[in-house]
Order: C-alpha cells, then sequence, then structure tokens
C-alpha cells in the first residue's frame, strides 16, 4: 500500500467527523463505560502473560537464513 494510502486510513480513523454523508446531520458521541481499575490490572496482567507465554513457544531462529 501506497504512504498515502496509509496516512488516509490513519486520518480518517482519528477524527469523528466522517460518520455521515449528509452536512448537518446530528452526531451521537459514544461514551465509554467507566472501568474499574482491578480490570485494568487484570488485563494487563493478562496481556503480558499471553505475550511471555508467546515469547516461550517461539521458534528460535538461527543466525544463517
Amino acid at each position: 500500500m501506497e504512504s498515502t494510502g496509509m496516512m488516509a486510513l490513519f486520518l480518517a480513523g482519528s477524527d469523528s467527523l466522517a460518520t455521515s454523508a449528509l452536512p448537518q446531520a446530528p452526531t451521537v458521541t459514544e461514551e465509554r463505560a467507566p472501568r474499574s481499575a482491578a480490570w485494568s490490572t487484570f488485563r494487563g496482567r493478562t496481556a503480558s502473560a499471553l505475550h511471555r507465554l508467546a515469547w516461550a513457544v517461539e521458534p528460535k531462529v538461527s543466525g544463517n537464513r
């Protein structure tokens, strides 16, 4: 993909203005559900454990390819 295409994808996802084709269409703001600190801690530790597991089972690559 060209670099301009990647930039367009990045910019399209970075603002909330591209939600309707109508110029005066009302916008609905999405409210995020409040997350507890315990959930954030659990999520972070689970992600770390999964990464470590993936690195542990990753095959070793020799220097000569």
